[in-house]
C-alpha cells in the first residue's frame, strides 16, 4: 500500500523548479508513490479542438500532430525533448493513426472522442516518466486497462464504480507509479473520461482503491484563500476545510480542485492535503477532511463567479399557474442545460444558468407554450458572490452582515439565496460592482482594514 496518492498537475510539468522539486521529494524517501497525472493544458486544448477541425477539413491528422510536437518543443528543455528518444514516440504515433482514421471517415463516436482526448494525459505521463527515469527513479506507467478503475457508460462524464473496480496492487513494484488521470474503463472495456479537469476525481478514486491513508495535491493552480479575487488585499490561506466546504468552493473556480473529488473519499474518511511546491520542498497549506470546524465568524471564504446569467420568466400569473417550471426544467434537461438555481415569486421565475447556456435556454423558452409568461428577460452582466462556511443556520447574523456589507457601499442586490444549505449564502449583483462587493464582504467578515 502506498503512503499516499499524489495528484500532479499538468501546469506543474511546464515548470522547471517544480519538476526538480517533485523529483527531489520522491527521491528523499524510501516510500513508494502513486502519482496521478493531469494533462498539460495546451495538449488537452489541441486534442479537444482538433477533432472538430479535423472532421470539418480545417486541418489534417498530420497537421494536428505537428501542433502537438510544436507545443512539446516549447516546454522546458529538461522535459520537452524527452519524446525524441526511443519509445517516447509510441503515444504520438498511436494518436496519429487514430486521427488519420477519423480524417478518413469524417466522423467520430463519443467513445473515440474520449480515447483521443485522453492521449493528452498519456503523452504528459510519458514525458514525466522519461524525466523521472533520468533522475534515477524506477518508474512505470499504469495503463487504464491495468489500473482497474471501472466507470459508468457515460462518455465524457463517467462516474467511478468501486464495487466493480479491482485494486491494482499487483502492478505496484516500482518506486513511482504514474497513472494518466481523468479516465477509467467502462463495461465495454473502452476508455471513458470522467469529465472536465477530472484528474482530481480520478486521484481520489485511486486513493480509495489503493486504500491510501491520504490524497496529496501537489501544486494546485489556485489556493484556498479567504477570498478568491486577487484584487482583495490581505487574504490568507484557509488551513482547514470540510469535504462539503471544499466542494462548494470548487464550484466557483476552474483552477482549484474538481467539485467531485470528495465523493470517493467520504465513506473512507481519507483526508486531502494540499501542498505548495517550493524550491526546498513542499509546504502544507490546507487539509480537507470530514471534521467539522466552525470558525468564530462562521465564514471561511468569499468567492465569486461571472459564469452565470439570469433568465427571468415574468407574468402576473406565473406564481399561480402549475407546471410552468416543470415544463421548462424538463426541456432544459433534454437539451443538457444545467440549472444552477431557481428563485421564484408570484410574478417572476428567475432561473440561474451557466452563461454559455443562456442563448439556447432563451430559444427553448420562446418555443414553449408558457401561457402565463408575458415576457422573457435575460441578464448576462451579473456576478454571483457567495460566503462559504459551516454554521450558517446555527449562528445568527451572517445574512445581516452580508447584506450590510454591500448596502453600506451602495451596491444593489438583484437576487439572493440562503437557508437551502448550512454552508453557503449568496448574492447576485451587477458585474460592474463585483470587485467593490467582494472587498467589502471580506473586510466585514475578516476584520481587514
Amino acid at each position: 500500500m502506498p503512503n499516499c496518492v499524489i495528484r500532479f498537475g499538468g501546469n506543474s510539468v511546464k515548470d522547471v523548479l517544480l519538476l526538480e522539486t517533485f523529483a527531489s521529494l520522491l527521491k528523499s524517501t524510501d516510500e513508494q508513490h502513486v502519482v496521478v497525472v493531469s494533462a498539460i493544458p495546451e495538449l488537452l486544448q489541441i486534442t479537444e479542438k482538433g477533432l472538430g477541425l479535423l472532421i470539418n477539413n480545417a486541418i489534417s491528422a498530420d497537421g494536428l500532430i505537428d501542433q502537438i510536437t510544436h507545443e512539446l518543443k516549447r516546454l522546458p528543455a529538461i522535459i520537452g525533448n524527452k519524446l525524441e528518444r526511443g519509445n517516447g514516440q509510441n503515444e504520438i504515433e498511436e494518436l496519429r493513426n487514430l486521427l488519420r482514421g477519423i480524417q478518413f471517415t469524417g466522423d467520430y463516436s463519443a467513445a473515440l472522442k474520449d480515447q483521443v482526448i485522453c492521449f493528452s494525459e498519456q503523452i504528459t505521463s510519458r514525458l514525466l516518466l522519461l524525466f523521472l527515469e533520468e533522475q534515477g527513479l524506477p518508474t512505470r506507467i499504469l495503463s487504464p486497462e491495468e489500473g482497474g478503475l471501472k466507470v459508468t457508460d457515460e462518455y465524457g462524464n463517467g462516474t467511478a464504480l468501486f464495487e466493480e473496480s479491482i485494486r491494482p496492487e499487483q502492478h505496484f513494484q516500482e518506486k513511482v507509479l504514474l497513472i494518466p488521470g481523468s479516465f477509467g474503463i467502462n463495461s465495454s472495456g473502452k476508455i471513458n473520461r470522467l469529465g472536465i479537469r477530472s484528474a482530481d476525481y480520478a486521484a481520489a478514486a485511486y486513493s480509495r482503491l489503493f486504500e491510501a491513508p491520504s490524497l496529496e495535491l501537489w501544486g494546485i493552480d489556485q489556493e484556498f484563500r479567504t477570498a478568491d479575487d486577487p484584487r482583495v488585499e490581505n487574504t490568507t490561506v484557509i488551513p482547514r476545510l470540510t469535504y462539503a466546504e471544499a466542494s462548494e468552493l470548487a464550484y466557483f473556480s476552474d483552477s482549484s480542485i474538481h467539485p467531485r473529488i470528495v465523493e470517493p473519499l467520504i465513506g473512507k474518511h481519507i483526508p486531502i492535503r494540499v501542498y505548495k511546491l517550493e524550491k526546498n520542498g513542499k509546504t502544507l497549506q490546507t487539509t480537507i477532511n470530514s471534521e467539522s470546524f466552525i470558525t468564530e465568524n462562521v465564514v471561511k471564504s468569499v468567492v465569486h463567479t461571472d459564469d452565470i446569467a439570469i433568465l427571468k420568466l415574468n407574468g402576473p400569473g406565473v406564481g399561480f399557474k402549475p407546471g410552468i417550471l416543470a415544463k421548462v426544467t424538463s426541456a432544459f434537461h433534454q437539451s443538457e442545460i444545467n440549472i444552477r438555481s431557481v428563485i421564484t415569486s408570484q410574478v417572476s421565475i428567475n432561473i440561474i444558468l451557466n452563461k454559455n447556456d443562456i442563448a439556447k435556454a432563451n430559444e427553448i423558452c420562446r418555443h414553449l407554450k408558457l401561457t402565463s409568461v408575458s415576457e422573457i428577460i435575460l441578464n448576462q452582466q451579473v456576478s454571483l458572490i457567495a460566503v462559504v462556511g459551516h454554521g450558517m443556520q446555527q449562528y445568527h447574523g451572517v445574512s445581516a452582515k452580508l447584506f450590510s456589507a454591500v448596502a453600506n457601499h451602495q451596491i444593489n442586490v438583484l437576487l439572493s439565496g440562503s437557508g437551502a444549505s448550512d454552508l453557503v449564502s449568496y448574492l447576485i449583483i451587477a458585474q460592474k460592482d463585483k470587485a467593490k462587493a467582494i472587498k467589502a464582504i471580506h473586510q466585514t467578515f475578516f476584520n481587514v482594514q
